[in-house]
């Protein structure tokens, strides 16, 4: 039985369509559902290192975190439009995206976890290397949304 949902999200339309399937899922289940965005570490090319200041690679990283606050901000609206009666938890991390979300569902007890199959990366693989990286270590079912 599942009494508890995490849904990755990054912003990507995969992640929005995953969101969309948790809550039709938890609406079935009568499951809990928690709202997860993890902002990935900033890596720059080691040459880089020598041309921007500091401040510039923590600028950027700043940017990075505010984007992805929005992504989970906008999630909790949008499940809250959809199912005001719905009570809907959110955890914002930082780290490396598929190590946070296999501990946090493993922490966190979680039943399933709901994300897209291709991330922001852009590139032309069916499923993305977060979510395999995902399917391959979680201790409980990972459902893939495209």
């Amino acid at each position: 039985m599942i009494k508890k949902i995490l849904v990755a999200l990054d912003g990507s339309k995969a992640a929005k369509h995953a969101l969309s399937f948790a809550l039709e899922l938890t609406e079935m289940t009568s499951a809990e559902l928690e709202l997860l965005t993890v902002v990935p570490p900033v890596f720059l090319p080691s040459y880089s290192i020598y041309v921007l200041k500091s401040d510039a690679i923590a600028d950027c990283a700043k940017e990075l975190e505010t984007s992805f606050r929005g992504v989970l901000s906008k999630a909790q609206i949008e499940v809250q439009k959809k199912k005001p009666e719905m009570k809907v938890s959110t955890k914002f991390e930082k780290g490396e995206p598929d190590e946070k979300i296999v501990e946090i569902a493993k922490a966190g007890n979680f039943d399933i976890i709901v994300m897209g199959s291709r991330g922001l990366g852009g590139r032309s693989s069916t499923l993305g290397s977060v979510s395999s990286r995902v399917i391959d270590k979680a201790h409980c079912p990972v459902l893939i949304v495209k």
